[in-house]
């Protein structure tokens, strides 16, 4: 445990609330009752740290608790005796001369979750952290969970009201022709109903031939006749907030649902997608290409995705895939989140494949789509595919979200290298540059600092060893800087004919004006967040990989540094391109005057 707990609870007091990964008790009257809805909660979430001897409701005022001992011991019962036990690291700090306990509570990997108290069960004993709240899971998050525990088969149910007329000829013969060119030999020996058993496109079901779920949404002539709710629904809204009315008071620009096979939804999804979409200059190596604002290729492999790994559950049966459009970005929500032990951060980096839905996924890989292209590849490589043509094309890297019981991609629409970045990057000069170099640079021009991960999910590079041969191209060329070894080397742009930094004095007001000097004014974590700021100006990311803070701390630090008027913001406050800058006054000035 490595925690200050001084800037802990100054920060705290900046924001006036605990949050995402901190709660804070007062604990003087003993161990609260719902201490354990805390524990669990960090536990099904992204961890966090528990505070006990702190009075939230009194400017965090630190109270200290009565028995430091009793109290590391109690808490570590309590987090022992869930479900799984939560193993916490505890311990008593001082300030002020007086003890407050700490607690740091892991997540749990997402095959243990979820977390829940013994005696409650899983149903009503199970809460999920929400910014600065406990919540109780819904009943179909704590399914989801245990579903992630074990090889699910939604996909094989037989579908009772359906038959093999209801599936497409067509669609079969094509399917069977792969099959039996690029499968084992047994395939050319049997049947076309044995080889559509063995594929799992048929089941026996009480002695009758019936389509799989698998089967029925891979080749079935309209599926939602039998599950009616298995489609698409696709909004494109007029601004980019949903409840806001465009010029001429329309909630939508389009609302329609897709409906058909998987094949048949993920074409007329793109169908769809591309009406609404606009035409747009895009760098593509050396050349710019006239082409829709989103790469047809992505949007493929993100409809894919999201048809190929939502859950079909029948809890889940009444949910669809949403598209959202909006003008400065594309959102794709499916029911169900990540499944088996694939995290989110590691989605594009690792070609690791993990599905709810095997046999669906097993089909999919010999479905055609169209000529040479089959629906999925079931190589665990979509994302990281999708990583590499956004960085192609010159665009920001999509999102995704993990909500538990929903799945969400967004694609921000806006190009990275545009002609001002393009004119910039000819200024280098030297050898050609790769799309990934200019992709980095670009983005270290914006304030980026990179590690070779983070290079590597922000340009589509897959593997680590090429990642580093682009990143040391850089530095022998002396247009990037490295600093750290091994794994905390990181990567960030060297900037021709800067200024020198000059030397910052800030003013206090009071009843004699006079210069103090940054240190005297602000916190730990402020004082780190600024002089990461002497670097020059830095989006917020930067920020953090420079200082080591997480989010929540280096907003609080930027809220109270900007109130301060020691720092400044460039750009739109939404907009992720928008940097922060010092904002202090030349010491030469007469304080008097100011």
């Amino acid at each position: 445990m490595d925690i200050d707990l001084d800037d802990l609870i100054d920060e705290l007091r900046r924001i006036g609330s605990d949050h995402s990964t901190c709660e804070v008790k007062k604990a003087q009257g003993g161990i609260p009752a719902t201490l354990w809805e805390s524990i669990s909660a960090f536990a099904n979430a992204e961890g966090g740290t528990l505070v006990l001897g702190v009075d939230e409701k009194n400017n965090f005022d630190v109270v200290g608790v009565v028995n430091a001992g009793a109290t590391e011991a109690a808490v570590a019962a309590i987090a022992s005796e869930l479900d799984p036990p939560i193993r916490v690291d505890v311990k008593t700090l001082s300030t002020g001369g007086k003890n407050v306990v700490v607690a740091v509570i892991p997540k749990l990997p997402r095959n243990q979750r979820p977390c829940f108290k013994k005696s409650l069960g899983p149903w009503n004993g199970a809460r999920i952290r929400v910014a600065d709240g406990d919540r109780k899971l819904t009943e179909y998050e704590v399914s989801i969970l245990f579903a992630n525990r074990e090889y699910q088969k939604n996909d094989l149910e037989p579908i009772e009201a359906a038959g093999e007329g209801d599936l497409d000829p067509e669609a079969l013969a094509r399917f069977l022709r792969r099959i039996r060119e690029t499968k084992a030999a047994i395939f050319s020996r049997i049947s076309d109903q044995e080889v559509l058993k063995m594929m799992n496109v048929l089941v026996e079901h009480e002695g009758r031939l019936l389509p799989t779920l698998a089967g029925l949404l891979a080749f079935g002539i309209y599926p939602q006749q039998f599950e009616p709710q298995l489609d698409i629904t696709f909004v494109s809204y007029p601004t980019s907030a949903p409840g806001e009315l465009g010029p001429r008071g329309e909630r939508f620009t389009e609302n329609q649902s897709i409906d058909g096979s998987i094949p048949t939804m993920v074409t007329e999804a793109i169908r769809v997608l591309k009406r609404n979409m606009r035409r747009r200059s895009i760098v593509t190596g050396a050349f710019r290409v006239d082409e829709y604002e989103y790469p047809e290729e992505v949007l493929r492999e993100v409809l894919a995705n999201a048809l190929v790994h939502r859950d079909y559950s029948k809890q889940a049966r009444g949910m669809q895939i949403q598209i959202e459009m909006y003008p400065d970005r594309l959102i794709v929500r499916n029911p169900g989140g990540l499944f088996g032990p694939v995290d989110v951060g590691s989605l594009g980096t690792l070609n690791a494949s993990s599905s709810r839905n095997g046999s669906l996924l097993k089909i999919l890989e010999d479905t055609p789509l169209m000529v040479d292209h089959m629906v999925c590849e079931n190589r665990g490589s979509g994302i990281a595919r999708m990583r590499y043509v956004m960085s192609e094309a010159g665009m920001e890297q999509p999102t995704f979200r993990d909500y538990i019981s929903t799945f969400e991609a967004e694609f921000p629409n806006h190009t990275l290298i545009d002609q001002d970045a393009l004119e910039w990057l000819g200024s280098l000069g030297g050898a050609p540059l790769s799309r990934a170099q200019m992709t980095g640079l670009v983005m270290m021009r914006q304030g980026r600092t990179f590690t070779n991960s983070e290079f590597r999910v922000a340009t589509g590079i897959a593997d680590s060893r090429l990642a580093a041969k682009e990143l040391k191209d850089l530095v022998e060329r002396g247009l990037v800087t490295q600093s750290g070894v091994r794994g905390g080397t990181s990567y960030s742009l060297i900037l021709d004919g800067e200024e020198p930094e000059a030397e910052y004095i800030l003013f206090s007001s009071g009843m004699t004006a006079r210069w103090v000097t940054p240190e005297e004014m602000l916190t730990g974590n402020q004082k780190l967040v600024y002089d990461a700021l002497g670097q020059g100006m830095l989006q917020r990311k930067a920020i953090e990989a420079a200082t080591g803070l997480d989010s929540a701390q280096v907003g609080s630090a930027l809220a109270s540094l900007k109130d301060k008027g020691f720092v400044g913001l460039v750009g739109q406050q939404r907009s992720r391109s928008a940097k922060w800058i010092r904002t202090t006054k030349p010491h030469s000035e007469d304080p008097s005057q100011a």
